[in-house]
């Protein structure tokens, strides 16, 4: 009996996904168990198995479609078999969705596939556009390979994998393309109409939507001010002496420093420490920390949920871990959501201000940059300190800018009396 392949929820926020790549076509065989396509959601990336071993009957969904939690993406079942006959999905016992309604029936379907595949070969021969799945992007720029030259042999004319193996193998498809394209005018019209991260990978869309989003939305203002440091210094030199002391494996970084004076600071100002989302302001007591965390691709935000609870050695290892799960591709949907503030470390950039923009629905994001070396006076003597800036974006709709710099106060006061951190 077939069985259908469906867009599964990969959290609680989910609601539709991307077909990455297809790893079998139609009439292939497939192996209970085996890898048959890869979606993505806004933060993860997931290989649906196939439910049953047999033949590919049908591909609904193809390559860089967007398809709702419970869509059939695609029909695994025996060679010959009706397609049809396969178990309810939770597309197929739901009432029809706008979106179902917009493409028609099955048939329908099948035939815009067939037009997209037909369209997506034609664009990409013409160089309007490449399709191209994340990892065989990844591997064409690690080996310096022109995208342009490469026939694309997956669904909708899409680069893989095997075809960036085939060309390292056997060299490129297409000769070097001497004439050059007239530049193309876009118009505000044409700008605007454009869907916003048409054309980036799903992350990076993700990022696009969410940050556009943030920034429509709300009155973002950034308020900048340093900090001495050398106190703060000379405590995690001491702190990081006594772990070794006494064998303690943790790793007490500026950062972690600075996280729990925001979280005592956030706990001193709980104006600061609120989301805005449905209309609806909320402050908490319980202060959800968020650490924005680079990517190769992009831009996550782990949280370290209850910071408030946490001492400093306990904080440390919770950030090293959430952050090290986000790199690695191993932070589930919760670990990435319910932050009520974030901070965001250019420091190793060196960076020294810059203009964070707020996590979606937060009241506030602090940037963080490097340490500066800075002359001043001290008992009539000139003396060299070191001082930490901090950027702080907020909105203007839940704060005026004296709130927000009351709260930057509080911050330096325990930068700069750094013992507080662990009264």
């Amino acid at each position: 009996m077939s069985e259908n392949i469906v867009m599964p929820k990969l959290g609680m926020t989910m609601k539709e996904g991307t077909i990455e790549e297809w790893h079998k076509q139609v009439g292939d065989t497939v192996e209970s168990g085996e890898g048959i396509v890869t979606i993505s959601s806004e933060k993860l990336t997931q290989e649906i198995e196939s439910p049953v071993g047999g033949e590919l009957l049908e591909i609904n969904m193809d390559t860089e479609k967007v398809a709702k939690v419970g869509d059939v993406l695609g029909v695994v079942g025996q060679a010959g078999e009706s397609v049809g006959s396969g178990g309810p999905s939770v597309q197929e016992t739901r009432a029809p969705s706008s979106n179902e309604k917009e493409q028609g029936s099955r048939e329908d379907t099948k035939k815009e596939v067939r037009a997209t595949i037909q369209k997506g070969n034609d664009e990409q021969q013409s160089g309007e556009r490449i399709f191209i799945s994340p990892l065989a992007r990844k591997l064409a720029k690690e080996h310096d390979l022109p995208m342009e030259r490469i026939n694309g042999t997956g669904g909708n004319g899409r680069i893989t994998r095997l075809d960036i193996n085939r060309v390292l193998e056997h060299g490129l498809d297409k000769a070097e393309e001497k004439k050059e394209e007239p530049a193309k005018a876009y118009t505000a019209a044409t700008l605007e109409a454009q869907p916003i991260g048409e054309g980036l990978n799903p992350m990076r869309k993700a990022i696009a939507q969410n940050m556009r989003e943030s920034v429509e939305q709300t009155a973002q203002l950034t308020l900048h001010r340093k900090a001495g440091a050398d106190k703060l210094i000379a405590l995690q030199k001491k702190l990081r002496e006594e772990a070794e002391s006494a064998e303690v494996d943790v790793k007490l970084s500026l950062t972690v420093l600075i996280a729990r004076a925001t979280v005592l600071a956030l706990q001193d100002f709980q104006k600061m420490n609120t989301r805005y989302e449905n209309g609806e302001l909320s402050q908490f007591d319980e202060v959800h920390l968020g650490i924005a965390t680079s990517l190769e691709d992009g831009l996550v935000v782990p949280v370290v949920k209850n910071a408030e609870q946490k001492p400093i050695g306990i904080l440390a290892k919770e950030i090293k871990e959430v952050s090290t799960k986000a790199r690695d591709g191993e932070a589930n949907e919760d670990a990435l959501s319910g932050s009520t503030f974030t901070i965001t470390n250019m420091g190793a950039s060196g960076v020294e201000y810059f203009t964070p923009i707020l996590n979606l629905h937060e009241t506030g994001i602090l940037g963080v940059g490097s340490l500066q070396d800075e002359l001043a006076l001290e008992d009539g003597e000139v003396t060299q300190i070191k001082k930490v800036p901090f950027s702080l974006t907020f909105d203007h709709q839940i704060l005026d800018g004296a709130a927000a710099g009351e709260f930057l106060s509080i911050l330096v006061k325990y930068i700069e009396n750094p013992y507080l951190l662990i009264l």
